[in-house]
């Protein structure tokens, strides 16, 4: 139970840095309608920190049962780049599809079909070929790595970065013996590049390595037992929760007032390591917590239960959400548009709620059929109850 429980923990952290993103990606419907909440979801790209630390934690932790059990290095790469792989190639077919579905929906009201030019269309073969590799990362002008992948779809990016780290986490299981200490050394290169900045080409995942350790160090913590429930009796526990509470309307209040970035730059090398940190230490206080979500998504309180089945729900179609979002989104606001004015609350509320019912569509038709048994098991023990 307790697995399970922190798998529902995990989820929900998964849904809420897919919707970070998504919301900092349509900030500007919310400008005429909710301005404040516009102001807050300026810092929505905060999410993908988030990612990388519960992918710290959920690999490392793969990794461990690799090492403790009959499964070879390899099996444990092909998994992840069967979670990757398949349900990112799928997507840039929609992605492709877009501009032309969005033309189509447009002369249905025009009467004249106007062809699209997407910039994706001044791509040659080596182009095409360096993005579905995902080597399209590397070489980057001034290090911009979204730059690459911005003519098809931005976030792209990110999992260049993710798929490096699942080969590196490969690498070191190649050495079993080794595992720790190949870790080790990975980690402490990557925190001399954070004080001594060397040439590294930026598409290199090492720089974003120490968001990953603080994952890794999340998943090792706690499984030696050095949770926070050790340290604190329960009713200490419920302080916890409550400073972490806190520390989250403070930071909705900083991000409101603009000065979220100014703090966490102050106090970390990068806002993004900081807010790692962040969320490293939120997840180490609810840990405890988990077995209590659990509980209530399955018989708890009606408000409750109704709140956190969506919200675990949202955390295993997250990597669709995360794969779509920015592009799928133009298709429901067409139509939302035609129906609630931009100052009405409802429109953007309405062109995300569509938005994650297509993206669960993909989810059921790309993504799951490449999960492993293993793995739909587990998401479907998660949302039942």
């Amino acid at each position: 139970m307790k697995g399970l429980s922190m798998n529902l923990l995990l989820d929900i952290a998964r849904g809420v840095a897919a919707l970070l993103v998504f919301l900092f990606h349509i900030r500007d419907t919310f400008s005429e309608s909710m301005p404040g909440v516009a102001q807050v979801v300026r810092f929505g790209s905060l999410g993908v920190p988030l990612f990388f630390v519960i992918s710290g934690y959920v690999i490392s932790a793969s990794a461990e049962s690799t090492l403790r059990g009959a499964r070879t290095a390899g099996s444990f790469l092909k998994r992840r780049a069967l979670r990757i792989f398949p349900p990112f190639w799928l997507s840039i077919l929609v992605v492709v599809a877009v501009p032309y579905l969005v033309a189509a929906l447009s002369s249905l009201k025009s009467g004249v079909f106007e062809s699209p030019d997407p910039r994706f269309l001044a791509w040659g073969g080596l182009d095409w070929l360096e993005v579905v590799t995902l080597v399209k990362v590397f070489g980057t002008p001034d290090g911009d790595l979204q730059a690459a992948f911005n003519p098809l779809n931005s976030v792209y990016w990110t999992l260049a970065i993710e798929f490096q780290f699942y080969l590196c986490m490969y690498l070191a299981l190649l050495v079993r013996r080794h595992f720790h200490a190949v870790i080790g050394l990975v980690t402490a290169f990557s925190l001399v590049l954070l004080a001594w900045p060397l040439p590294v080409d930026p598409g290199w995942f090492i720089h974003y390595w120490p968001m990953f350790a603080m994952g890794i160090g999340l998943q090792y913590v706690l499984a030696a037992g050095w949770g926070v429930d050790r340290f604190l009796p329960r009713a200490g526990q419920a302080g916890a929760a409550v400073l972490a509470g806190c520390v989250l309307l403070w930071g909705g209040v900083l991000a409101h007032r603009g000065s979220l970035g100014q703090v966490l730059a102050g106090l970390f090398p990068s806002v993004e390591l900081g807010f790692a940190v962040i969320c490293a230490t939120l997840l180490w206080l609810a840990a405890p917590w988990g077995s209590l979500l659990e509980a209530h998504k399955d018989g708890g309180h009606p408000l409750l239960r109704w709140t956190l089945r969506p919200a675990a729900y949202l955390g295993v179609i997250s990597y669709s959400v995360y794969l779509l979002h920015g592009k799928l989104v133009q298709l429901p606001f067409m139509v939302v548009r035609q129906v609630l004015h931009p100052s009405n609350a409802l429109n953007p509320l309405a062109g995300i709620f569509l938005t994650l019912a297509l993206c669960a569509v993909f989810h059921a038709w790309a993504e799951r059929p490449f999960m492993s048994s293993r793995q739909r098991a587990l998401n479907d023990r998660v949302l039942e109850g």
